[in-house]
């Protein structure tokens, strides 16, 4: 049983997925795609994107394999 079950694991559902399951929520995250993906959406990240990377934890992981620039610190 899920309190929440969010639809696209791409740039808004994979952070929504995220904070809800850090307040608490039993979540599932589902997507018809598999990965890696072609699909340009997931390429490029704006200033306010790694802030908040940052924010959450999530820069220092993810930076080691090459998907976050450094310039986000």
């Amino acid at each position: 049983m899920y309190d929440v079950i969010v639809v696209g694991a791409r740039c808004t559902g994979s952070p929504t997925a995220m904070l809800l399951a850090r307040k608490g929520y039993r979540v599932l995250l589902v997507d018809k795609a598999t990965f890696p993906s072609d699909t340009i959406s997931g390429h490029v990240l704006h200033a306010r994107g790694g802030a908040c990377l940052k924010r959450w934890g999530i820069l220092d992981w993810s930076e080691p394999m090459g998907t976050v620039h450094a310039h986000f610190r």
